[in-house]
C-alpha cells in the first residue's frame, strides 16, 4: 500500500517563504541588531535553516517553527548581560517615545510603568526606532492562587495609575493585554515569547510558583501608544474620540469633550470587574470596582482613594483567608485538584500540561 505523500522539499532560496512578510523584515534587521548588542531567535537569523529539515511542513513541534503574529513587537536577548528584552518598533517622532522616556526618568516607588532600557534608531533614515523594555508576561496568567495575590497586583496598578495621573499622563488604554508582571520569581524557568504557556516553545509541563509564595512580584503598565500628556494636569484635561477596547465607557464621544483621566479609572475598574467575575472569592472587593465604573465620571474616586478602600477591605479579611486558595468560576476539575494540591505544599511549583502553541 502507498503511504502518505512525502512533504514537498524546499528549493534553494525558498526558506524565506516559511516566514510571514513582517517576519522577513525582522530578518533584514537582524545583522544591524546584532551589531548594536541584541540577538534575535534562530528563526530570524538570515542563515536560518529549519531544524526539522528541508521541507515546508513538520508534524513534530519545533521552537523555530513558532511564528510571531505581530509585526511591531519581538523578543530578543541583550548580549552584554544575557537579559531577555522586548523590542517594539514605532515612529521615532511619536508621542509614545516622549511619554515613556518622560515616565522612565521619574524616580518614584509608585512608578509601575515598564522601564525603558534603550531606544534604537533604525537605518537607513532613523524614521523608526525600537523601544527596548524588559521581558514580561500578562499579569493574569498563571491564575491567581489567593486573594492576597489579587490585592498585591491591584495595589500596584492603582499606585501606578495615580503616579501617571500626578505627572499629567493619561494611559487611555488600560486593559489586561497592557498590564504585565515580572515573571522571574513566578516562572523561574522562563517562558517563550510566542508560546507563554510553555518554557521553551515545546508542549509539555509548565511549572510556576504561587505568587504569594515568592512575593513581592512586580507589576507594570505597558503600551503608551494612545497615551496623552497634559501640561496643566488631570483636572483641566479634555479630549474626544472612541476606543476599540472597553468601547462602552459612557462618556466616550467623537464630538463632546471628556476627561481621559476619568476614562483610565473606568478602564481599570472594568478590569477588576472581569477578575471578580472570574474568581467568586474576590466578591468582597467589588465595591472598589463599582465606584471606579460609576456612569458619572465625577463620582469616580482618585486611584489613591480606591487603593485606600482596597486596603481597608483586605484588612477586614483574616490573613489565613487572604492566602487560602481561590478557584476560577470556569475552572475544571483539574484546576480544582491543583488548588487542593497547593494547600498541601504551598512551596511546591504549580504545574500545567500545555499541549498546544
Amino acid at each position: 500500500m502507498l503511504g502518505p505523500p512525502e512533504p514537498p522539499e524546499l528549493k534553494t532560496g525558498e526558506i524565506s517563504s516559511l516566514l510571514f512578510k513582517h517576519e522577513r523584515e525582522w530578518v533584514d534587521m537582524q545583522p544591524f541588531l546584532l551589531s548594536v548588542g541584541y540577538k534575535l531567535r534562530p528563526r530570524y537569523d538570515p542563515n536560518w535553516f529549519p531544524s526539522w529539515g528541508n521541507t515546508y511542513v513538520t508534524e513534530e513541534p519545533h521552537e523555530d517553527a513558532l511564528s510571531s503574529m505581530r509585526s511591531d513587537v519581538l523578543d530578543a536577548i541583550r548580549i552584554v548581560d544575557n537579559q531577555r528584552v522586548v523590542l517594539k518598533r514605532i515612529e521615532t517622532n511619536s508621542r509614545e517615545i516622549k511619554i515613556i522616556r518622560y515616565l522612565s526618568q521619574i524616580q518614584d516607588p509608585r512608578n509601575h510603568t515598564i522601564p525603558l532600557l534603550d531606544v534604537i534608531p533604525l537605518p537607513p533614515d532613523n524614521s523608526c526606532s525600537l523601544l527596548v523594555t524588559p521581558y514580561t508576561r500578562r499579569f493574569n496568567h498563571p491564575a491567581f492562587h489567593c486573594r492576597a495575590e489579587y490585592v498585591e497586583a491591584m495595589q500596584q496598578f492603582l499606585e501606578g495609575l495615580q503616579f501617571m495621573h500626578d505627572h499629567g499622563v493619561s494611559h487611555f488604554d488600560i486593559a489586561p493585554q497592557n498590564m504585565m508582571m515580572d515573571e522571574s520569581r513566578v516562572v523561574p524557568a522562563g517562558s517563550h515569547f510566542t508560546s507563554p504557556k510553555s518554557h521553551t516553545g515545546y508542549p509539555g509541563i509548565f511549572s510556576w510558583n504561587n505568587r504569594c509564595s515568592v512575593s513581592p512580584v512586580r507589576y507594570y503598565y505597558i503600551d503608551f501608544g494612545l497615551s496623552m500628556y497634559f501640561r496643566k494636569g488631570k483636572d483641566a484635561a479634555l479630549t474626544t474620540g472612541t476606543l476599540r477596547t472597553f468601547n462602552t465607557i459612557p462618556e466616550l464621544s467623537l464630538t463632546v469633550p471628556y476627561n481621559p483621566f476619568k476614562v483610565d479609572i473606568f478602564q481599570l475598574g472594568l478590569t477588576m470587574h472581569k477578575l471578580i467575575d472570574t474568581y467568586p472569592a474576590l466578591k468582597p472587593f467589588r465595591p472598589v470596582a463599582d465606584r471606579m465604573t460609576s456612569t458619572d465620571p465625577n463620582d469616580r474616586p482618585e486611584p489613591a482613594e480606591s487603593l485606600q478602600e482596597l486596603n481597608w477591605i483586605a484588612n477586614q479579611i483574616p490573613p489565613q483567608k487572604l492566602r487560602a486558595p481561590i478557584v476560577e468560576k470556569t475552572g475544571g476539575v483539574s484546576y480544582i485538584a491543583r488548588s487542593a494540591m497547593s494547600m498541601v505544599r504551598r512551596d511546591s511549583p504549580r504545574q500545567e500540561r500545555y499541549q498546544g502553541y
